[in-house]
């Protein structure tokens, strides 16, 4: 990061934080969800003004189930979409992987023959 005309460097700071949700009372058991917020957060001031701005992001992480009799266990909540873009992303790699491998191959056995 560069230093503003005034030569203060802009403050950016990471966000990191599980946050419970409002207990909600079904029957006999309670359930809360539980999710993690991540991101980043600056600001930048100088003799004119300043500004500031942030990126968040939100995910569900678990949901925590209260039954009558006190036991409590929580429910890992997945994220499909997060996971299918993941398999897109490995999937991809392994065909550029391979693609790489038959192109060096071909170079390869074309090299030979000369």
């Amino acid at each position: 990061m560069e230093p503003s005309p005034t030569g203060q460097m802009p403050k950016r700071q990471r966000i990191d934080r599980q946050l419970l949700g409002e207990p909600i009372s079904v029957g006999d058991r309670t359930i809360q969800p539980v999710a993690r917020m991540g991101g980043w957060y600056g600001s930048q001031y100088g003799p004119t003004g300043g500004g500031a701005g942030a990126w968040l992001r939100l995910s569900p992480v678990e949901v925590i189930v209260q039954e009558s009799d006190g036991s409590e266990r929580r429910v890992p909540v997945t994220d499909p979409t997060r996971e299918a873009m993941r398999a897109i992303a490995q999937s991809g790699l392994i065909v550029a992987g391979l693609c790489w491998l038959i192109m060096l191959a071909l170079w390869l056995r074309r090299r030979k023959k000369r």
